[in-house]
């Protein structure tokens, strides 16, 4: 269950990622209509040098943070198999 929430967040990570770096590519700035600009993190509005210099980066960083998690609950689940199959025998 968790590592499905996991991948599911990653997958939005990875979405928003591709939607910025389009966005930048264009170079256009689309001033978002939500309160505070919190719909800048999708990757569909905001400024361009905020996107490139601030946004991408954090996103990176958190898809990093997620696939290392991802990578530990296997290792644990593989570790807990493992500890299951030594106990029987």
């Amino acid at each position: 269950m968790k590592n499905a929430t996991l991948q599911q967040k990653l997958e939005l990570v990875e979405q928003r990622l591709r939607n910025a770096e389009e966005y930048v590519a264009r170079g256009e700035n689309v001033v978002s209509d939500s309160f505070l600009h919190i719909k800048d993190w999708d990757g569909k509005s905001g400024h361009p040098k905020w996107m490139k210099n601030y946004m991408i980066p954090s996103a990176k960083k958190a898809r990093a943070r997620m696939e290392k998690a991802v990578e530990r609950i296997a290792v644990r689940e593989k570790e807990k198999a493992s500890q299951r199959r030594t106990n029987r025998g």
